[in-house]
């Protein structure tokens, strides 16, 4: 069997598993997440050992990868990496493996060596940029949602909530927000509503899907739907902004390309459609593209780029 590498984009609810020769791809599997700070040793454990597995019952012998590259959320956590290695090493697997956030996988995915930056609004959000063929790295945002997380779905989410009790109490404007909320939840006043967004069994990721709700076509004048686009897109610009100026002094005067990642980009016109015009305004100098590849392939770049040394 010829030489490969492998490439995992391990984000929080599942995992994709890439095969490349460096060149072109030759297998590709899904497991679950690799989350560690979301599910317990047992099923990263699983997850891992069912993914390689995979590979094996496809011919791809672990004597044969050059190395591993996995893009995986909540990789802060100190005990992650030594977990997946060990795991890795369980299944034969004895070459370099390299570990980056997912958000960095992206970000090599969707540039590899060039300079570029990745605006990323999804669960939660961050911007990441890089020069210097990916080793220098800048970033703004990306400190998780009880401090940070502007722009998100999951701040949406709770701007949704948030609009209903203004509107109620007479703080912020009526909104058709208030019966499309409590229809979506199957709630009918406001105290239901606090006791779900209190209710600890209630995830981030629940709190983050109501952000959904501001795409429905009888929401397209409301003034407080106008208001959480608004801030949302302004957030985001902020961040995408800090980032820029971190990156000014190695880029010159030349145009820096931008990548727009994530799902409330990906599925909000209206917001994509605000950000893109404060973007032109704002940073001229931005100049917004397609990513190269995924995360996967970005993973495998890692990999393959440690690997050469």
């Amino acid at each position: 069997m010829m030489n490969y590498y492998i490439g995992m984009d391990a984000g929080g609810t599942g995992t994709s598993v890439l095969v490349s020769d460096g060149r072109k791809d030759l297998f590709q599997t899904k497991t679950e997440g690799l989350n560690c700070n979301s599910f317990p040793r047992e099923r990263i454990v699983r997850s891992l050992r069912n993914a390689m597995a995979d590979l094996a019952a496809n011919g791809f012998s672990p004597a044969d990868c050059l190395g591993i590259g996995i893009g995986a959320a909540g990789n802060n956590n100190p005990a992650a990496a030594e977990l997946l290695r060990d795991c890795l090493a369980n299944c034969g697997f004895h070459c370099q493996v390299t570990i980056c956030s997912d958000a960095d996988a992206a970000l090599y995915g969707a540039f590899e060596e060039e300079d570029g930056l990745l605006l990323i609004s999804g669960t939660g959000s961050i911007c990441l940029g890089q020069t210097d063929a990916g080793r220098k790295r800048y970033r703004a945002g990306g400190f998780g949602h009880l401090i940070d997380d502007e722009g998100s779905a999951y701040a949406i989410g709770r701007d949704i909530a948030a609009a209903v009790v203004r509107a109620e109490d007479g703080r912020g404007p009526e909104t058709v927000l208030r019966d499309i909320l409590f229809s979506h939840l199957g709630i009918s006043d406001s105290s239901e509503l606090v006791a779900y967004v209190y209710d600890m069994s209630h995830t981030k990721k629940e709190i983050a899907q109501l952000a959904r709700l501001i795409s429905l076509p009888e929401t397209d004048t409301d003034q407080a739907v106008r208001q959480i686009i608004a801030k949302a897109a302004a957030a985001l610009l902020e961040m995408a902004a800090a980032v820029c100026r971190q990156m000014e002094s190695r880029c010159g005067e030349a145009e820096i390309p931008l990548v727009l990642h994530g799902s409330v980009l990906r599925n909000n016109q209206r917001i994509a459609g605000e950000l893109t015009k404060a973007l032109a305004a704002g940073l001229p100098r931005i100049r917004l593209t397609e990513a190269r590849t995924d995360a996967s392939h970005g993973a495998v770049w890692l990999a393959r780029r440690n690997e050469r040394g």
